[in-house]
């Protein structure tokens, strides 16, 4: 991953004359689904505190810290692209790669939604603000958007390729832990 502490006119930016060609942001979702995701989180806290069980405790504590994450990247994330490279701002954590770096852009699923990583040819990954897919986060043009970034390298540089993660593993380890959290909190409401 190349970060560059250098100004945008900087040599090591991917940043050529002028605004960027893309700029993506994340959106959120309806308000209304943010709400039993944004009370549940600290009730789970309270409850745990209260009854004392440290399982409502932690899953909670894992809401709240979701939630507050998405909050963070939907307030502060910024994927900005040029024929010249990428930058890339996702909570807290700027990131900055010229396009003869990139390897490929890979689609990773979830059990929420889908994300788009940039593989650099070293094999490190940078996790880009948009487009995204997720409970509270949303891009309505995400396969557009993914069309745009691929076709976005200038100066006769070829389109990134897009990949598809392999995802079937980790949906279904998702699913199960997302089982256990659930058969825990009803164990622990219920004693």
């Amino acid at each position: 991953m190349t970060t560059s502490p250098t100004s945008p006119a900087g040599p090591a930016s991917p940043r050529t004359g002028g605004g960027p060609a893309l700029r993506l942001r994340p959106r959120g979702r309806h308000v209304l689904l943010a709400v039993p995701p944004a009370l549940a989180g600290p009730a789970l806290v309270c409850a745990g505190a209260w009854m004392p069980s440290s399982t409502l405790l932690l899953v909670g504590l894992g809401l709240s810290g979701a939630l507050l994450r998405s909050a963070l990247i939907l307030c502060g994330g910024l994927t900005e692209a040029w024929p010249d490279g990428l930058s890339n701002r996702l909570v807290g954590r700027a990131a900055e790669t010229p396009w003869e770096r990139v390897d490929a852009l890979v689609v990773t699923r979830s059990l929420f939604g889908r994300s788009v990583q940039v593989e650099e040819r070293d094999g490190a990954r940078i996790s880009l603000a948009a487009p995204r897919n997720g409970l509270l986060l949303r891009s309505p043009g995400f396969d557009a958007d993914l069309e745009r970034l691929r076709r976005m390298p200038g100066g006769g540089r070829r389109p990134v390729p897009v990949r598809l993660a392999a995802s079937a593993p980790a949906i279904v380890v998702q699913g199960v832990l997302m089982a256990g959290f659930l058969g825990a909190m009803l164990l622990a409401l219920v004693r």
